[in-house]
């Protein structure tokens, strides 16, 4: 049985971050409900008092969607952390499940701190190419029962909360729009995803050098979504609906053409 994944074509790699971003969609819908309660009716002053309960719901979601885990931690700057067996046709693998949450009011892009980076990001700013190393490892390394060294795939995936801001004295807060699931390629696929500055779906991120910030850079929506519309999933909300709609996003494999298809879910 195979346990490295090391071993393993990039291409099925990327089916793995596949199937572990069709758990994390099913746990999110299934939670839609509950979520979409809890995030308008707290109140949350500041934008990063909004992003705290975004943290909280992401848990909340993904708590009931384990695998077989390993009594392993990572250590990192990621708002959801799980070291498991993810079972694939390929073997049993170990992987580092890493799931961030954020929120704003913008559906357009994200913003990653390098330490939540999953591969090395080449792009263009102000005309120049610009390098931003990753700050999360491949894999990490774990130790056997038998002395053997096992490595833990890092898989890596953003949960964007897009809301609106509504007027105070309301029954809400603010009216959650959508949740983005975002899957960011693992190292390994960076050839695919982004071979040169040109090719990529990364921008230059707002932070100051001069004043010491820690260096950050943006997920740019339609460009992930044009390279692979899997990786860009939105569960949107409806003012009738209790829960978010279920549409899966992928690409059919004979013509390329992105495709949608509903899903079913258990509600909790």
């Amino acid at each position: 049985m195979d346990q490295d994944y090391r071993n393993l074509h990039p291409d099925q790699i990327e089916l793995i971050e596949k199937q572990t971003l069709r758990m994390i969609v099913q746990a999110l819908q299934e939670y839609s409900g509950e979520a979409r309660g809890i995030f308008e009716s707290t109140a949350a002053p500041s934008d990063n008092e909004v992003i705290v309960l975004a943290e909280d719901l992401v848990q909340y979601a993904l708590e009931v969607a384990e695998c077989y885990p390993i009594n392993k931690r990572f250590a990192g700057f990621i708002d959801y952390k799980r070291v498991r067996w993810m079972p694939t046709p390929y073997g049993l693998f170990p992987q580092v499940l890493l799931v961030d949450a954020k929120a704003s009011t913008e559906n357009n892009r994200e913003t990653l701190q390098q330490s939540q980076l999953p591969m090395d990001a080449e792009f263009i700013s102000n005309g120049q190419p610009r390098r931003l190393p990753a700050g999360i490892p491949p894999h990490l390394e774990i130790e056997s029962a038998t002395g053997g060294r096992l490595y833990g795939l890092t898989t890596t995936a953003f949960i964007h909360y897009y809301y609106e801001k509504l007027p105070p004295g309301g029954p809400r807060y603010r009216r959650l729009r959508s949740i983005f699931a975002i899957m960011i390629p693992h190292q390994l696929l960076k050839p695919q995803y982004n071979p040169t500055p040109d090719r990529t779906f990364f921008g230059q991120g707002k932070h100051s050098p001069a004043r010491g910030e820690v260096p950050r850079i943006r997920v740019y929506f339609a460009r992930l979504r044009s390279m692979c519309p899997w990786r860009l999933q939105e569960l949107k909300f409806s003012e009738d609906a209790q829960f978010s709609s279920p549409r899966w996003r992928d690409v059919d494999p004979a013509s390329g053409r992105e495709t949608a298809a509903e899903f079913q879910f258990l509600a909790r």
